[in-house]
Formats: structure tokens, sequence, C-alpha cells
């Protein structure tokens, strides 16, 4: 009797298991759409920016700087970037890179930086997901503000920014995401962690890390708050005067973008200057940067404005500034503002009672982000999807690599722009016309000297059709060197004569 019993309980216990292991899959299938969005979007923008990168598309000193940088910390080398003249870490405390080294111990190349920094700006979505879940208790509403933030313009024009396809900002986006997440639903030590983090990207993050920890201080605990902007206000003063000033000889490298004469003039500019402040602010792409930053998630954030405020001061610190490209979309500077209109949009939409009104608000805020990801994104379905590049594997991109595999790998090099990223793993390489004629080195106090290193360089990589200007240069140096390798509009030199001897010194030290 007890067997026959067994064996009549047998089913019904293999329906349970059966029932148990379909609720299992069922439970994880509901996940499945926005794990392929994140998928999906680093997949995209890790092949998009590589293939850029190979076709000599992506512009290279900015990109030529972070390889360089990295690089020399993989060999063990002070991290002096001699495509800029300055100390990796001087010209901004982007200490974050240092987790990127051990990549380079594996694959050393610059595309390795631009699939960290797909996945970086990818990853960021979880916690962006994790919030809208828990806050609004619907996986539809948690996938649709998740894809709103992967559809985001400046986020996709930032990974494939006009300037470089890799800056640390891209660490900034995911410690950030990360960091509102803990705060909004507390898990203190996490939040402590990724501040940390936050920080360690560059010393104007406190802009950012202060309003936060504000927020902390009125909503969750006072200690906390007020001992993560102490900590965040010391940290942003020991990089600026300290660091900064010791490895480059100034701290004021980029006040020169403070309008209005500097940080005092601009805090009197409203008051006595009110008439000519209104007026700048209208000025030049400022107002549409404005628009363009909120509208993406369709102004959604305001039914609930106090998490998205923790942008303000880097909005305005962008939106102020003198340098323009600071006030668009296309460039890094807007990528860390991106994860906190988002998390600020959930955060919004979570607070208003009626689950029709959040539906309705969730639904609306991807329509924005679809309509403005059509507008100015590189979605495949947007009206410029790409980046202008040569194919990689086209005549013109193998007569490039043809022509520079004929310079070797250790030599000190002068580059053209487009090339850097490509031949910058070696201790001396300069961005061309410098050494020959300096621009954009140092602290620009050398502009248009020739510069004693230029004795040292030993193979020009330069376009065959040159500008007036570095014709002239060229034209200079000529008989020092001899062309050994051309192809697809580059052209190599190497030099087969000693310069002659100067007796002008305009040498700033190597190492400052």
């Amino acid at each position: 009797m007890a067997r026959l019993t067994r064996t009549l309980d047998s089913p019904a216990r293999g329906s349970r298991s059966s029932g148990h292991r379909l609720a299992l899959v069922r439970s994880v299938a509901v996940h499945v759409p926005v794990a392929a969005a994140i998928a999906f979007f680093f997949i995209r923008f890790a092949l998009l920016s590589v293939q850029v990168q190979d076709a000599y598309g992506a512009p290279g000193f900015d990109m030529g700087i972070f390889d360089q940088g990295v690089w020399l910390l993989s060999h063990f080398h002070a991290p002096y970037v001699t495509v800029m003249g300055r100390d990796l870490f001087g010209d901004h405390t982007s200490f974050v890179l240092l987790l990127a080294v051990p990549l380079y111990w594996i694959r050393p190349e610059a595309q390795t930086l631009i699939v960290l920094q797909a996945f970086l700006l990818a990853a960021a979505a979880v916690p962006i997901y994790l919030l809208a879940l828990r806050r609004l208790q619907r996986v539809g509403l948690a996938t649709g503000l998740t894809v709103a933030y992967l559809l985001n313009p400046a986020l996709q024009r930032g990974s494939l920014e006009a300037a470089g396809p890799f800056h640390p900002e891209s660490f900034l986006v995911l410690f950030l995401a990360v960091a509102l997440y803990a705060a909004i639903e507390w898990r203190p030590r996490l939040l402590v962690a990724a501040t940390i983090g936050c920080l360690l990207v560059k010393e104007d993050v406190a802009l950012l890390v202060v309003p936060l920890a504000l927020w902390v201080f009125w909503r969750r605990d006072r200690r906390l708050g007020a001992w993560i902007a102490a900590a965040a206000l010391a940290y942003a003063a020991f990089a600026h005067f300290v660091v900064i000033r010791l490895l480059l000889g100034t701290s004021s490298f980029y006040a020169d973008r403070i309008p209005f004469g500097g940080l005092s003039g601009l805090l009197a500019a409203p008051v006595v200057h009110t008439g000519r402040f209104i007026s700048y602010l209208k000025n030049g792409y400022r107002p549409f940067y404005v628009w363009q930053m909120g509208v993406s998630f369709g102004w959604a954030f305001l039914v609930g404005p106090e998490v998205a405020a923790i942008a303000v001061l880097t909005l305005a610190e962008n939106v102020l500034s003198n340098f323009p490209y600071m006030q668009q979309i296309q460039y890094h500077y807007s990528l860390s503002l991106v994860p906190v209109l988002a998390m600020g949009t959930v955060y919004a939409i979570a607070r208003v009672s009626s689950p029709s009104a959040r539906n309705a608000l969730t639904a609306y805020v991807v329509v924005a982000a679809f309509l403005a990801c059509w507008m100015w994104g590189l979605a495949p379905f947007s009206r410029y999807p790409t980046f202008p590049h040569d194919p990689p594997g086209g005549p013109v991109v193998a007569a490039e690599n043809l022509a520079l595999r004929a310079v070797p790998a250790h030599a000190d090099i002068s580059v053209a722009y487009p090339y850097i990223s490509h031949l910058d793993h070696r201790v001396e390489v300069y961005q061309w016309p410098t050494p020959f004629r300096a621009t954009y080195w140092y602290l620009y106090q050398q502009e248009g000297q020739t510069l004693p290193m230029a004795a040292q360089v030993q193979y020009l990589v330069i376009p065959t059709q040159l500008s007036s200007s570095d014709a002239a240069v060229f034209a200079a140096i000529a008989d020092q060197f001899r062309l050994v390798a051309q192809g697809g509009g580059v052209s190599v030199y190497h030099r087969v004569a000693p310069a002659p001897a100067s007796p002008q010194a305009h040498l700033t030290p190597r190492s400052p």
C-alpha cells in the first residue's frame, strides 16, 4: 500500500518540480528584453567605435593621450604623455585610469579602452533598471526607462566623441549610477565605495558629489551626508592645489574657460554685469544645449526634481564655460549628466501615486527618448546613424596600414593627428608639427617655437598633402629626412641627417 501511495504521489511531485522550473524560467525571462537592450548597446558602440578607430577616423589627440598614458603605466614608466607634453595625472587627476592598466597587460591597444568605455556606459543601465524595478514594481516600466537611458543621444554621442572615442568620464557614468542607486535605496557602504570611485575620475567631480551628499544629508543620514560633502571638497582642493600643481606647475591651466575674468568675476557678473550676463547665457549653443539635455527625457524629472537637481552644478559648469565643446552633446562633458537625469526621471515617476499616471509618464518618456535618439543619436534608426569614416577593410585604410608598418616600434616620432593613437606605444611621440613647431604642447607657452627634442625625432608620419603652414615646417627640415613609405594619403620619412646645432634652447623639462 505504501509503495502504491509513493507511486501515486510521484506525478504530483514531478508536477510541482516542473512548475517550479517554469516559474523560475518566467521570472528570468521577464528581464531578457532589458538585458538584450543593454547587450545591443554595448555591442553596437564597441564595434562602431573600434571600426572608426581601425579606419583612422578617430581623432588622434585625445585618444593618443589616454592610450599612451595607460601604455606607459602598464610598462611601469612615469605617465608623462609626450603627445600633449604633460603628466597624465597633472592634466586631470584621472587616477581611475589605473584600473585600465591590467587590461593593457592582456591586450595593449587603443581599442581596449574603446571597448571598455562601451562596457562601462552599458553597465550603468543595470543600477538604473534595478532602481526602476524596486521603485515602480513593474518590469515593463523599468525596462522602458532603462531603454530611455540607452537611447540618450548625449550618451551615444559621448561614446563615439568627435574629440576622441575614449574618456575617463565613462567610469564616472557607472560609478555615479551606482552611487545614486545606493543613496536612494540606502546602501551606505556601497554609496561610500561608489563615491570614492567617482572622485578618482577627475578633479571637478565634487560638483556632482557634493549635491549628492546634500541629498543624503536631507533624505537619509545627516552625518554621512556631511562627511561625504566634506571629503569631496577636501579631495577637490587636494587634487587642484597639490597634485596638479606639483605635476604641472600650475593649478589653473583650464581657468581660461571661466568667463568674465575668472571665478570671482563670474560670481559677480549677474549683479555687476546683469545685461551682459543674460546676453552671455543666450549666446551660442547654450539654450539649445539645455533644451536637448532635458527633452531627451521629456523633462519628466521635473515632476519630482530633487534627484535630477544633483546635476545642476555640472550643468551650470558646462553652460557657463566659454569653451563651446562643453555645450554640445557630442562631447564627453555631458556624459555624467545622463545617469543623473535618468535616475531623476525614475525617482520622479515613482513619486506619482496614480498607477495610470505612472504608465502614461513612462510611455511619454520612452517616446521622447526615441524622438531625441532619432534626431541626434547614433542608433540604427537615427537620421545620422554612424560617425563618418572609411571602411576598415577598404583600399585606403589598407594602404595606410602598409605605410605605417615602416615605423619601428621604439623610434622617436612626430605623427599627424589621425595616426597618433596607432603609433603612440612608445616613450617619445609628438603630434605633428610638434616638436618642430610646438602646437598644443605643455602649457602652450612655447607655441610656434622649435623644441630641442626635434633633433631626436627619427621618423615623421605626415599627410602627403600638407597645409601651407605644415608645408613650411617640413620644407625647413626636408633635407634631413628621406621618404621610406607612402600610401593612403600618408607619408613616412626617416631621418638621414642630423639636425643642425641651434644656439636657442626653448625646452621645458620633459618631466615638469
